[in-house]
């Protein structure tokens, strides 16, 4: 089996499992600040499904492995800018959800919930996984408060994640009591701004992992 880590040939021991290579290829090739980005099995990307298939295959099966790393800093703000574009494609959801809401079609805009919060699920679980990586706490971590009101100040990322549990709740609630009206005002005036605020608060992040020459 060929080996390529960053394009660039490595050996690679004969006679052994795939899933045995794939833990050679992170002791002898990955360093302590970096992270695999990508691996192809001839061309084929790695995934989940197809490692639990092909752990106990020898590698003398695969013609060639690909493998890509990235430090850590630059995979963990890479994933934070993304997803911060994600939710901000996702105001358009929101205001199809309100605007279903205001009209009266609750059938529809209820269909479309659960899709719009799993993109809030998905940027907690984004911010927690990045945090993890960088070997932080979300406690030490700040941002500047350019949405806030008043004297600009820092925002700590601890209080951010608070607001959205808040806010998150505050949906459950209105749900739970069938309170349309309620639902729509919070998606409509709360989420608007925390939606901004978060965006800003992730890429200031991304940009504290990885400063932007």
């Amino acid at each position: 089996m060929k080996l390529l880590v960053n394009g660039q040939e490595m050996s690679m021991e004969e006679g052994i499992t795939f899933g045995r290579a794939l833990q050679a290829i992170e002791g002898r090739h990955v360093g302590d600040q970096e992270v695999i980005s990508v691996i192809l099995v001839d061309d084929e990307p790695l995934t989940p499904e197809r490692l639990s298939l092909w752990k106990d295959r020898g590698v003398e099966e695969f013609q060639q492995v690909r493998v890509e790393t990235k430090s850590r800093s630059s995979f963990a703000a890479e994933g934070l800018r993304l997803i911060s574009q994600v939710l901000s494609e996702s105001a358009t959801q929101r205001d199809e959800i309100v605007e279903h809401l205001g009209q009266g079609r609750s059938e529809r805009a209820l269909k479309m919930l659960p899709e719009y919060l799993q993109v809030w699920n998905a940027v907690q679980q984004n911010l927690g996984s990045a945090v993890r990586l960088m070997d932080l706490e979300i406690e030490s971590l700040e941002v500047f408060d350019r949405q806030g009101s008043g004297t600009p100040g820092t925002w700590p990322v601890s209080e951010a994640v608070d607001k959205l549990s808040e806010h998150l709740g505050q949906v459950k609630s209105a749900l739970e009591a069938g309170d349309l009206v309620l639902l729509g005002d919070i998606l409509d005036y709360e989420f608007s701004d925390l939606s901004e605020e978060w965006q800003d608060m992730l890429r200031q992040l991304a940009d504290q992992f990885e400063p932007q020459e």
